[in-house]
C-alpha cells in the first residue's frame, strides 16, 4: 500500500518523481563541477584543506580530511566516477517514470536512500565539528534546524519517488482485477440459464411450455 498518492500535495507522483529525479541530477552536476575543478587544481585543494586542519578541530573527521589532503586526485576522481553513475541512474528513473516501468526506477530508489543516509551522517559530523569550534549557540541552533529541515524535505521527496512504483503496481493490479471481473460477467451473460434441470433460453416456446408444466411444483 502506498504511503502517498501525490507529491507536495499538488503534483501527481509520476510528474513529481520526474521532477525529483531531475532535481537530483542538478545536485549531482553541482558536485561533479566542484569535483572536476578540484581535480584540475589539486595543489589548491591541498592548501585549503591544510588551512582547515590548522585552524579547526576536526575531531573524528580528521583522518578522512588527511587522506583527502594527501591524495586529492584519487579521492576526487572516485567522487567523479560515482557522480556520473548516479546521474545515469537518475536518468533511468526519469525514463522509467515516463514509461511507468517500475524495474527501471528501483536502482534510483535504493541508491538515493544510501545517499540520504550518507548525507545524514555528513550533516551530523559537520554539526559536531561546528559545535567543537564555535561558542555561538545561536549559530549552532540555526545550523541544526536548517540541516534538519533540509534532510526532512529530502527524505519526503524520496518517499514520494519510492511510492511511484507502488502506485503503478496497484493500478496495474486494479486494472487486472477489473478485466477479470468483466470477463466473468461476459461469461455469465453468455452462459445458458437452467430451470428445473433443463436449459432455459429466453423467448423459447419449448422452454416456456416446460416452465408452465413444472411451475405448479413451486406453488
Amino acid at each position: 500500500m502506498a504511503l502517498v498518492y501525490s507529491c507536495c500535495f499538488w503534483f501527481s507522483l509520476r510528474l513529481g518523481g520526474i521532477i525529483i529525479a531531475l532535481f537530483s541530477i542538478v545536485q549531482a552536476l553541482i558536485v561533479l563541477t566542484i569535483s572536476c575543478i578540484g581535480n584540475s587544481n589539486p595543489k589548491k585543494v591541498e592548501e585549503k584543506i591544510t588551512l582547515w586542519v590548522n585552524d579547526m578541530n576536526l575531531i573524528f573527521t580528521k583522518e578522512f580530511v588527511d587522506n583527502l589532503r594527501n591524495d586529492p586526485t584519487k579521492i576526487l576522481g572516485f567522487v567523479i566516477a560515482l557522480t556520473c553513475i548516479y546521474i545515469i541512474i537518475c536518468m533511468l528513473y526519469v525514463y522509467g517514470a515516463y514509461k511507468c516501468n517500475s524495474i527501471l526506477m528501483m536502482a534510483y530508489i535504493v541508491v538515493e536512500l544510501v545517499r540520504l543516509i550518507a548525507l545524514t551522517v555528513l550533516v551530523i559530523a559537520l554539526l559536531l565539528t561546528l559545535k567543537k569550534n564555535t561558542m555561538d549557540i545561536g549559530l549552532l541552533i540555526g545550523a541544526s534546524v536548517l540541516g534538519g529541515f533540509i534532510l526532512l524535505g529530502m527524505f519526503y521527496l524520496w518517499v514520494c519517488a519510492a511510492n511511484l512504483p507502488i502506485v503503478i503496481n496497484e493500478k496495474e493490479h486494479d486494472e487486472y482485477v477489473a478485466t477479470i471481473t468483466k470477463l466473468q460477467q461476459l461469461l455469465e451473460e453468455k452462459k445458458p440459464k437452467t430451470l428445473i434441470g433443463f436449459d432455459y433460453v429466453p423467448q423459447s416456446k419449448y422452454n416456456e411450455a416446460l416452465y408452465r408444466e413444472h411451475i405448479h411444483r413451486f406453488k
